[in-house]
């Protein structure tokens, strides 16, 4: 996961953001191998980047087990002090559309539906899922992943070409513990997230990571950060979530308007969603 940022949302953010492996296709390049090869010249061939669904889940393997750590800085009687706080991802919801028709063995992949919302005509629904459960009753994300991979087994093998850019991931983190304990600001940390992340990412505009070339490989070592676009937060209150001198109160009305847009551009009951959102304008229900 990223490194630390300026402010606690910030910081959130970051560390919820996974580190995807790039892999890449070689092909011919377009037009200019028709030209070539009609005049029996040597083709050019380019690398096509992708990422594969499977490697996602496995960047949030460690974190489903132990949860998400992520530093906070809290303002205790007026001394700054450190915590870490660990929060458990779950799968919220998601939607994956397909260019093509994607089938499983024995399955189907239907046309989308025409009330949802696109520009894009040419996309498959291969598989959605909403999450219906209380928040201590469900898998952790990457346990859910399996079990839904059992009937749905392009959730490992699609890569992001195969994908339209409107699939995405939707997950919920609750808290867990915090290291030290801090009694005084308990309903501070017992705020509760949903990001949003596009599985496709926008190749080549988003950021790439380079490392260093794998030993003995000679291959260089890629990651593409999927940051999210789109967050909702329940009972993130104070100065701990909203820190004075820092853009969190702009950054957070930023995505959760984007949250916003997403569910309402598919029509999609995002359950999730709704609840955070009654949280945020008609108080806080008891969920957890």
């Amino acid at each position: 996961m990223s490194s630390r940022v300026n402010s606690n949302y910030q910081s959130f953010l970051a560390r919820t953001s996974p580190l995807v492996p790039v892999c890449y296709r070689t092909q011919p390049s377009g037009a200019s191998f028709s030209s070539t090869a009609a005049s029996g010249g040597e083709a050019k061939e380019v690398r096509k980047p992708h990422i594969v669904l499977g490697d996602i889940w496995s960047a949030y393997e460690e974190l489903s087990c132990y949860g998400t750590e992520v530093p906070l800085f809290l303002s205790l009687e007026g001394i700054d002090e450190e915590v870490t706080s660990y929060y458990a991802p779950s799968l919220s919801a998601m939607q994956i559309f397909t260019i093509k028709p994607f089938a499983d063995e024995g399955g189907s992949s239907s046309r989308r539906s025409s009330s949802i919302a696109t520009d894009d005509s040419s996309s498959y629904l291969y598989f959605q899922y909403n999450e219906l459960e209380k928040p201590h009753e469900r898998y952790p994300l990457t346990s859910k992943i399996e079990l839904l991979a059992e009937q749905h087994s392009g959730l490992h093998s699609l890569t992001s070409s195969d994908l339209s850019p409107d699939s995405w991931l939707s997950i919920a983190w609750y808290p867990i513990y915090q290291i030290p304990s801090v009694k005084r600001m308990k309903k501070e940390l017992s705020a509760a997230f949903l990001t949003y992340h596009k599985l496709k990412p926008d190749f080549p505009e988003t950021f790439v990571k380079e490392d260093e070339k794998v030993k003995g490989k000679g291959k260089e070592s890629q990651e593409v950060v999927l940051p999210p676009f789109g967050a909702m937060t329940y009972k993130a209150g104070g100065n701990v979530w909203n820190m004075p001198g820092t853009s969190d109160q702009d950054e957070r009305d930023r995505h959760e308007k984007a949250a916003f847009s997403w569910v309402e551009k598919f029509g999609f009951n995002h359950s999730d969603y709704k609840f955070f959102y009654r949280g945020k304008f008609y108080g806080y229900p008891r969920w957890w």
